[in-house]
């Protein structure tokens, strides 16, 4: 899925990217509510009140997984052109980072289980300024733009030496 924002052709993330995001946010709470919930049957004295506790914490977990997933992945922008690589991303506050061509040092690609799962990889751009990264892509696809991002670094070195 494409958009135009502000004259840039940002692309969505991959389709399969809001299951990753549903299995991560799950597992995340699931984390939090398995050992609490056990808390809660195992200690008597936590009382109504930790079961209530207990109860609005599931509720939010629930609320979370099925609402932050869907909202990250409708958010969730990336556009490569000649000038920079841009990210914008976000749920409350969406933030758009934006590294200049020109500052590209390091890039790498990179993939974690559950993204591994679903054939999807991060391209991560590192500057002298820090990094971004370009998530949800499937693998083909990060490779094909780490590639294209490697030959534009080695093209604005080439380029220095030449000017030098």
């Amino acid at each position: 899925m494409q958009g135009d924002d502000n004259g840039k052709n940002y692309i969505a993330a991959d389709k399969a990217a809001k299951k990753s995001m549903i299995i991560s946010a799950t597992i995340v709470w699931g984390l939090v509510l398995i050992p609490a919930t056990l808390l809660v049957i195992l200690i008597p004295q936590l009382g109504t009140a930790g079961k209530v506790i207990l109860a609005v914490t599931w509720a939010v977990a629930v609320m979370y997984v099925i609402l932050v997933p869907h909202i990250r992945y409708m958010r969730y922008r990336y556009c490569i052109d000649e000038e920079a690589i841009r990210v914008k991303q976000g749920i409350a506050w969406i933030t758009e980072q934006i590294v200049p061509m020109e500052r590209l040092h390091k890039i790498e690609v990179s993939q974690g289980p559950i993204a591994r799962i679903f054939n999807l990889s991060t391209v991560r751009v590192t500057t002298a300024g820090g990094d971004v990264g370009i998530r949800f892509l499937k693998e083909e696809r990060a490779e094909e733009i780490a590639e294209a991002l490697k030959k534009k670094i080695n093209d604005i070195a080439l380029a220095e030496r030449e000017r030098q």
